[in-house]
């Protein structure tokens, strides 16, 4: 097959890693809770996005209008790479994914807009936090697929780890369950309504009573923050119960590649091992710094590389047909 515009593969892994970029950028507007310190949207106080002088970018501001200009370059970056594919000789089902890309980014633009104009509304911020994810894996797939990498696996069916793509799905899944219960958590301020780790308001074990919810507000109020509610406790006890189920779903699908022999997925089990215990680092880091916003949001976007490793991983394990 002739694969006319070679540059259409640099470009695709560019999307890839300026996408975690625009995710870090959005965790960071999150952690520090300035979300409106932009009131207007699609302006700028009145200015247009890029006539809006750096000298003005202070305080909340900069977060905001940073991730705003970033999601911009991140849009103009999927039309370029969705015009590509349409001219490219590439087969007409990647050609469709680019489109797709490229309304999700509309899409994702337009939530953002709404978050703004409707002042944060959980479900909408919910949405907009699980759409990047799944923007992410879209040019995961057109970056792989464009890859010299996947030239050289597909003519190499027959060694593809078929056995391993159950636990792959699995912890596939899994992840994608705790980013959403990761993004309710956030989005419903339940950060640290269990303000203690590995314990959990003082036990091993949560008993949701009177006496429990007691001690945790408790520290709240002689920290100065917020009171929380059961509701928000739970929210945050499904994250951590997640993180365990993470956890022993990699455990499963790790074992499973490394039982099945196939080395050039040794890589990929080593990236996903590490990015897990980094994960589970800057979890009880956050915790323990009361949710510190560069570590909070190191936290998020670590997530969303765990999605891509493992997207990355099944793609490995079986590559996708030309047709």
């Amino acid at each position: 097959m002739n694969h006319s515009q070679p540059w259409l593969r640099w470009f695709s892994k560019l999307v890839v890693i300026s996408t975690l970029g625009l995710i870090f950028a959005g965790a960071l507007v999150k952690s520090h809770e300035v979300g409106l310190s932009v009131p207007d949207w699609p302006t700028t106080y009145g200015k247009h996005m890029f006539t809006f002088p750096f000298s003005d970018m202070v305080g909340g501001i900069f977060y905001e209008h940073l991730h705003r200009l970033i999601a911009t370059a991140i849009g103009l970056m999927t039309i370029v790479l969705a015009v590509g594919l349409g001219f490219s000789d590439r087969p007409a089902w990647l050609k469709k994914l680019g489109y797709t890309a490229l309304g999700a980014v509309i899409l994702q633009g337009m939530l953002g807009g709404i978050t703004v104009l409707y002042f944060l509304p959980p479900a909408v911020s919910i949405f907009h936090g699980m759409l990047a994810q799944g923007f992410l894996v879209i040019t995961v797939i057109i970056a792989y697929m464009l890859s010299s990498e996947r030239e050289k696996r597909i003519g190499k069916t027959s060694q593809d780890s078929r056995s391993i793509l159950r636990p792959a799905y699995l912890f596939a899944g899994a992840v994608v369950v705790q980013l959403f219960l990761g993004a309710l958590m956030r989005h419903t301020g339940s950060g640290l309504a269990i303000p203690d780790f590995p314990t959990v308001g003082g036990g091993w074990l949560p008993m949701f009573d009177a006496a429990f919810m007691d001690r945790i507000n408790e520290f709240m109020f002689d920290n100065d923050f917020n009171t929380v509610s059961l509701s928000q406790v739970w929210m945050h006890y499904l994250h951590r119960v997640g993180a365990l189920a993470v956890l022993v779903f990699s455990g499963y699908f790790l074992v499973s590649i490394f039982k099945d022999g196939n080395t050039s997925l040794y890589s990929s089990g080593f990236g996903i091992a590490v990015v897990i215990l980094m994960q589970i680092a800057l979890g009880a880091a956050a915790i323990w710094s009361f949710r510190n916003p560069i570590i909070t949001s190191l936290h998020v976007v670590n997530g969303a590389a765990l999605l891509l490793l493992t997207a990355l991983t099944i793609l490995r394990i079986r590559p996708i047909p030309h047709s």
